[in-house]
């Protein structure tokens, strides 16, 4: 990957395993031949390494709205030759328009109705999934839209219904900041009949709204029919339920010495 004057790009100067957990996941569930569509893209991170691990038999499509960034995507598309389809536009629930952030923090911009005070600020189209999905078949769904992603949702019904598996940010305070929540999030997942998981030290932890976590997770959403292909796939394992007492009845007592 070029080094371009972006946040992500310095991340990755600086540090070969910067945001590994991510590409350790999309390239060990992905396989040749799959579809993987990358929202939120940024320099093409895991669009390229999705890109190797389907081969040119597979298809990747990459989506990042920041006009610039977008530009040092394509950069990175063209240095490995590879045959990425690269969108320039946000995701929302309906085709249009909308201001997006311009800090210098390239990977925390975002969508609002009125930039923060002293924040640069551009107008970026606007479209749905579904409008650039179709009816193409994701093997893998991955999500980083700061906030926006239950925006996302309700214009993406006809690509999450045909989807096996999405890796999405997982954020309450961005979410608020978008005037949703992480209940929400979930719940509309949940409708989709999807099973959610937080990736953590190598474990797949069943993922509920009622228990707090930490703000910059990922979540995996992954239908129930799937789940033993995406452990067979990755080698993760699902986490042992925690002990719990008897509800009724007196709590057993230790064996006396």
């Amino acid at each position: 990957m070029r080094f371009y004057p972006s946040s992500v790009s310095a991340g990755l100067w600086r540090k070969r395993d910067f945001r590994a957990e991510d590409a350790d996941f999309v390239g060990a569930y992905l396989q040749p031949g799959e579809t993987f569509v990358d929202v939120g893209a940024n320099v093409g991170q895991l669009s390229l390494a999705a890109a190797v691990r389907v081969t040119r038999s597979g298809r990747v499509i990459a989506i990042e709205a920041h006009p610039r960034i977008c530009r040092y995507l394509l950069g990175n598309v063209r240095l490995n030759g590879l045959t990425i389809e690269v969108h320039n536009t946000a995701i929302g629930s309906t085709d249009g328009e909308l201001v997006f952030t311009d800090f210098r923090s390239d990977d925390m911009n975002f969508a609002c109705a009125t930039p923060p005070p002293g924040c640069a600020a551009l107008r970026v189209p606007v479209r749905t999934l579904d409008s650039i999905v179709g009816s193409r078949r994701p093997d893998l769904l991955k999500v980083d839209v700061e906030g926006f992603e239950v925006d996302l949702l309700k214009g993406a019904a006809q690509a999450i219904s045909n989807c096996r598996c999405l890796y999405i940010e997982d954020s309450e305070l961005n979410l608020r900041r978008a005037g949703t929540s992480r209940a929400e999030l979930y719940d509309r997942l949940i409708s989709h009949g999807f099973e959610l998981f937080h990736l953590r030290a190598g474990r797949l932890e069943p993922a509920s709204a009622d228990i707090p976590g930490p703000d910059d997770d990922n979540l995996i959403a992954v239908r129930p029919s799937s789940l033993s292909d995406l452990l067979a796939r990755t080698g993760l394992r699902l986490a042992q339920p925690a002990f719990q007492l008897p509800v009724d009845g007196p709590i057993p007592s230790a064996r006396p010495a």
